[in-house]
């Protein structure tokens, strides 16, 4: 009977130690899980958002690389033409998702917006007691001003990418109907008019890869 009872006291120990370890080992998991969201949400950084703004500008860059061979292989074929439009329509639709008011660029831009303003506010504060710091003031609020100006910039081109997007939609059919009537000089037209108006989007991301630099280059004075 004794060594009954000693089996069963043992039994319940390994019970006991093997729940243990799996609580542990949940809570260990959870804890992983929480710092890497914690990580993931890091301050707002300027070399990021510059990334990012490049990135978008680069890679509409590189869809207009041969856009125009592509216009004219197309002129036999509507097959081809739909699926230049369909190419075009794909470009200025990821620019404008990539600066949507709820895209990384756009919050980045916010959080740094804020983040700037509060370094102003409490330069400003020091430099009650402190002329020195009046310089540095200046010098955040300029920044600041640069940055106000790409979010406009980058704002503006959103809409126009929305414009841009509805006028590739509704110029579709009648490209493609050229091509049922055997005018390709007409349904070339018309693919180098969407052509020249993603030219265009395409100067004024690189207007706005331009003002993002500015910003980056814009450093306050040293205290």
């Amino acid at each position: 009977m004794k060594a009954i009872t000693t089996l069963a006291s043992l039994l319940l120990c390994l019970a006991t130690g093997l729940v243990n370890a799996q609580s542990s080992e949940t809570v260990s998991a959870a804890t992983v899980e929480s710092t890497g969201s914690a990580n993931a949400s890091g301050p707002p950084n300027m070399a990021n958002l510059l990334q990012s703004v490049n990135d978008v500008a680069n890679q509409l860059q590189n869809n207009l690389k041969d856009l125009e061979a592509s216009i004219q292989d197309s002129r036999d074929s509507q097959e081809k033409g739909a699926k230049v439009l369909d190419e075009m329509l794909a470009s200025v639709t990821a620019v404008h998702k990539n600066m949507a008011e709820d895209s990384a660029i756009w919050k980045e831009l916010d959080g740094l917006l804020d983040l700037w303003e509060q370094r102003r506010k409490e330069t400003l504060k020091k430099s009650e007691s402190n002329p020195a710091f009046v310089p540095i003031a200046k010098a955040w609020q300029d920044k600041i001003n640069t940055a106000r100006e790409l979010r406009k910039q980058i704002s503006t081109e959103r809409a126009n990418s929305v414009a841009l997007m509805r006028a590739i939609e509704s110029d579709r059919d009648i490209v493609l109907a050229y091509y049922d009537l055997g005018q390709a000089d007409k349904a070339i037209e018309g693919l180098q008019k969407v052509g020249a108006n993603l030219t265009n989007l395409n100067n004024n991301m690189q207007k706005i890869v331009k003002t993002a630099s500015s910003v980056d280059q814009q450093q306050p004075i040293p205290q």
